[in-house]
């Protein structure tokens, strides 16, 4: 599982890299998958690190609410919920870079707190 942890994990960061590099460039729609992409990785990461495996939307979606649940932490879910229509911006081209641009600082935010959760995990299994 460490393996598959550390996989998701720097999936997440080259995918969020490249979002921002597609911003730069002006493309919304490749912007927004790899926002997406970012946040997906990041989530499984997480479970992961916990030995669950994510395999489906579906359970994506189902984790992320119980994680922001169980930690209280709401902004997980609404992040989530706002990569989640980046994700159908890459096949409706509706959201202009600004748009992208504006969401993305939010799913970073969110991603970076995401990837620190596997980082604790990995210190307290190590201890």
């Amino acid at each position: 599982m460490k393996e598959r942890t550390e996989k998701h994990k720097e999936q997440s960061i080259h995918y969020l890299e490249n979002a921002f590099k597609f911003i730069d460039g002006g493309n919304s729609e490749k912007a927004s998958e790899f926002l997406w992409g970012s946040m997906t990785q990041a989530l499984k990461a997480v479970a992961s690190g916990k030995e669950i495996r994510l395999k489906s939307h579906r359970q994506i979606w189902d984790y992320a609410r119980e994680l922001s649940k169980s930690l209280n932490d709401k902004d997980i879910f609404d992040q989530f919920l706002y990569a989640n229509s980046l994700h159908s911006n890459f096949y409706e081209s509706e959201l202009t870079v600004e748009d992208v641009a504006i969401l993305a600082d939010g799913i970073k935010s969110t991603v970076a707190k995401l990837l620190e959760l596997v980082s604790e995990e990995k210190q307290e299994q190590g201890a």
